[in-house]
């Protein structure tokens, strides 16, 4: 929550000057609260529909007086659109909808998935900068989700009742004026660096390759736990409309820059678990998972143990590469929750990574719990915690 980082970045006392990475941003909640407070910021994320929201939300140098004007050409454009015969399968997002059976499965209906890609297509013709276009296209996926679709979320995705029709230009027009509001509210902002980065957080170095900034003073991120929670899964309809996935090949590129932290993000040529052989808490609640899920004839049950060992030894990959990113003395919370998705078996996610952490010669400030949540697969509640961990002084060995 927005409300959560902003007392992080009061209790670390991060300044004006210092910067600031989130190396798993999502939609960019920590850099956005960076801004406000006009500190550099630095965000990294695999997911193409994450990194647009990321950076359309971080850029707030947009005329809000053109941005109305342009609404009102962007419904001129659908208008028009609207009053043609539609040639939805030249159309890559209906194309990929269609051919891997969201459509027939009612993710979208018909009539409600014609109209929303007449109104992609207006706002790719808008004769503006493509940052405009990126602002009204971020109001587009929001409502395509949100209203047009028949798409529900507990936490998963489901399929709730079908909408046979939908006024999407009046949802996509309310979401824009309340998105111009915003850019109103910020524009006297003071400038500040907020970059997001498309590259994977187990590769630090590789990620922030084009950033050229110095050392960063603090890291707050909320990394994914190891449970059966598929982020493109949830993210699919908006990554179809940005026709950042029009294939079951770009959709695996871009799940294998993931930290696996479900089965079907795993791959046969996968190799972080060899971080971790010798962790043995880790082997002791994979091998209890693999005890429990012996004899089920579901498939992915036998993956339950290869994700766990794949997700830590991805995360120590992490925290490995990111250690020579930050200046000495860096402080870093990483929020994260316990898990028991995998045959109940009971995941101590923040104990676990801080156990890493130390052993890579990070010093441990505490584990807090910042609430408590009810498992899905089990009905417990369990914790979501606040790891501290800092980048101590290394000190060398006195000479005599």
């Amino acid at each position: 929550s927005d409300h959560l980082v902003a007392g992080l970045l009061d209790r670390l006392a991060i300044q004006p000057g210092q910067r600031v990475p989130d190396p798993f941003c999502g939609t960019g909640t920590t850099l956005i609260e960076c801004r406000k407070r006009s500190i550099s910021s630095a965000g990294i994320e695999a997911n193409p529909s994450s990194i647009f929201a990321a950076r359309v939300k971080t850029r707030w140098e947009l005329d809000p007086g053109m941005l109305l004007v342009a609404l009102d050409e962007v419904e001129s454009l659908w208008r028009h659109s609207m009053r043609r015969s539609p040639r939805l399968a030249d159309d890559p997002t209906y194309r990929y909808i269609e051919g891997t059976g969201m459509l027939a499965r009612g993710w979208i209906s018909p009539l409600p998935l014609s109209r929303a890609i007449r109104l992609k297509q207006a706002i790719v013709a808008l004769p503006l900068p493509q940052r405009y276009r990126d602002f009204f296209m971020l109001g587009l996926i929001a409502e395509v989700v949100a209203g047009a679709s028949n798409v529900k979320f507990g936490p998963e995705l489901y399929i709730g009742p079908k909408k046979d029709d939908h006024d999407v230009f009046a949802g996509f027009r309310t979401r824009v004026l309340s998105m111009i509001t915003d850019i109103s509210i910020v524009a006297d902002a003071a400038d500040c660096d907020a970059r997001v980065f498309e590259g994977d957080a187990r590769d630090m170095a590789a990620a922030l390759a084009q950033d050229k900034g110095p050392p960063f003073d603090a890291v707050i991120s909320s990394p994914p736990y190891p449970a059966e929670h598929d982020y493109t899964r949830n993210s699919r309809l908006e990554l179809a409309f940005l026709e950042d996935v029009t294939s079951l090949a770009s959709l695996r590129m871009y799940k294998k820059r993931m930290i696996r932290s479900h089965t079907k993000g795993v791959y046969v040529a996968d190799r972080d678990a060899a971080q971790v052989a010798r962790y043995g808490r880790i082997q002791q609640i994979a091998g209890a998972i693999d005890r429990r899920v012996r004899g089920n004839t579901d498939g992915f049950a036998r993956l339950y143990s290869t994700v766990v060992r794949q997700y830590f030894g991805g995360m120590k990959r992490h925290l490995k590469t990111l250690m020579p990113q930050l200046r000495t003395g860096a402080q870093l919370a990483y929020v994260v929750g316990d898990q028991s998705s995998y045959a109940s078996v009971h995941i101590p996610t923040a104990e676990i990574l801080a156990d890493i952490a130390t052993r890579l010669g990070y010093r441990v400030g505490g584990i807090e719990e910042w609430r408590a949540r009810k498992s899905s697969t089990t009905q417990r509640h369990i914790g979501e915690h606040i790891l501290m961990l800092t980048k101590p002084v290394i000190r060398g060995k006195k000479r005599g």
